[in-house]
């Protein structure tokens, strides 16, 4: 079924005009982003409220307010960002009774946010404390099993350096194990509290990390493939599942870890394993919404390993890689149809439509990128222009075609390198990890990142 242009926004207006809005995210410019989407769609009043006040120039016409938050990591600086807005400041609390005298306006936070109230203003498609405690890697693996999805080998251990090495040598295939901590210091992506050890130099680096932290760690054997998600979108009476996304994990050496970096749908994985995949997260969107009453986006990520679609980790919210995936659909409000659809809003989101309409189209409109945050750097604010040459990234020469913009700016915690893949010059099917290693080499040898050498993942299907 095909829908008219803008069809979806078009659905979610009357929601949107029907009050204020506060937003409130853990960097200004992202929530001033959101806060002008909203006007754009009828609000009759907006303001943005952030943490930290982030790179690039903010929208006219949205009123702000900053906290000044900052960490000395990525998931520092979101954690205090998410905890200003937790317990405003007085000055914040009294910025935002002065927007919204009457206390009638609803809140919009980021996606990882629990949705806690924001100065009383309750948070529009906040999600139940169920569906965030399973973002804890240590608890998932219960949920495979009662959804009757395969997975690898896991062991759930105590935050004890020999019940680690011990459990890590039972599940070793030879290439080391991967230790995942648990979410007592609350939730953590990115690879923060995730580390590959192979060898007792990396247990050490791991356990330094990991034991402040966490009590406990998942345990698995290290799987050679492809990092991917796939996504879903859970409704009433239909769970939609969409296409697989590369995760670009990549790996550093010394000292061993991950690297995450963003995601694309250039990859694409065979044909059966796609349909697998897809099936999959129709599978687990059910057992979700008839299990716990979930609602909205989910993404299961995992590796494409030698003997299929293992899954790693479930995050019951709105994924980074739907927004590569719908980055080619004017007038597309994905995140917010997610909350709209997590709040109960009684709207008529033709499910099969929309399906076809984002699979459709990030099949037809290739789209990635890799971003990375550095912390301790002090960057200059630049922007190149780079080819991809025999295998290596260099700036490109005047009037040559570009592979990627490149771009490097401060970050709260440091320096924030990002580059953007020009879809005409990038091959569709392969792995887009090569290339954003190459991207992130260049980048550590001019800017002086201290990245080291990088590695890409490799396809063993």
């Amino acid at each position: 079924m095909s829908l008219p242009p803008r069809y979806y926004e078009d659905l979610i207006r009357p929601v949107i005009a029907a009050s204020p809005w506060v937003v409130g995210m853990d960097v200004l410019q992202l929530a001033a982003r959101h806060a002008k989407h909203l006007s754009d769609l009828g609000a009759p009043a907006v303001l943005a409220v952030g943490g930290s006040r982030g790179v690039g120039v903010l929208p006219e016409g949205v009123p702000t307010v900053v906290l000044g938050t900052g960490g000395d990591s990525m998931m520092a600086a979101i954690r205090a960002g998410e905890a200003a807005l937790d317990c405003l400041p007085a000055s914040a609390l009294a910025a935002i009774d002065a927007f919204d005298p009457a206390g009638a306006a609803r809140g919009l936070r980021a996606l990882y946010s629990g949705g806690r109230p924001l100065a009383g203003r309750p948070v529009w498609g906040a999600r139940a404390p169920a569906w965030v405690a399973l973002e804890d890697k240590t608890v998932i693996d219960a949920l495979w099993d009662a959804a009757g999805v395969a997975r690898a080998p896991v062991e759930v251990v105590a935050m004890d350096r020999a019940a680690l090495d011990a459990a890590s040598a039972r599940l070793d295939r030879g290439a080391g194990a991967v230790w995942a901590g648990d979410n007592r210091s609350s939730w953590h992506g990115g690879a923060a509290f995730t580390r590959w050890v192979v060898d007792p130099d990396d247990g050490d680096s791991a356990f330094a990390v990991l034991q402040p932290a966490c009590d406990t760690a998942r345990v698995m054997p290290f799987l050679e493939g492809v990092p991917c998600s796939i996504h879903g979108i859970v409704f009433d009476d239909r769970v939609v599942a969409l296409r697989p996304c590369e995760m670009i994990v990549l790996r550093q050496r010394d000292p061993r870890r991950f690297r995450y970096a963003a995601a694309s749908t250039f990859w694409d994985p065979p044909a059966a394993d796609r349909d697998h995949m897809r099936g999959l997260a129709r599978r687990v969107g059910a057992h979700l919404r008839d299990q716990l009453g979930y609602r909205g986006v989910f993404t299961i990520d995992g590796v494409l390993a030698q003997e299929g679609f293992l899954p790693t980790e479930l995050n019951p919210r709105f994924g980074a890689a739907i927004g590569v995936m719908t980055r080619g659909i004017a007038g597309l409000p994905a995140y917010l149809l997610h909350c709209a659809i997590v709040s109960g809003e009684a709207l008529d989101y033709r499910p099969d439509a929309l399906e076809e309409l984002i699979v459709s189209s990030a099949d037809a409109n290739r789209d990635g990128r890799v971003g990375t945050v550095v912390s301790g750097i002090d960057p200059p604010t630049e922007a190149k222009s780079l080819v991809w040459h025999e295998g290596s990234i260099r700036e490109a020469r005047d009037g040559e075609p570009p592979h990627a913009s490149f771009s490097i700016g401060p970050h709260p915690s440091g320096a924030y390198a990002h580059a953007n893949f020009i879809a005409d010059r990038t091959p569709v099917g392969p792995l887009l990890s090569p290339r954003a290693a190459a991207v992130l080499t260049w980048a550590d040898a001019r800017y002086g990142l201290g990245l080291g050498p990088l590695e890409s993942p490799r396809s063993v299907r």
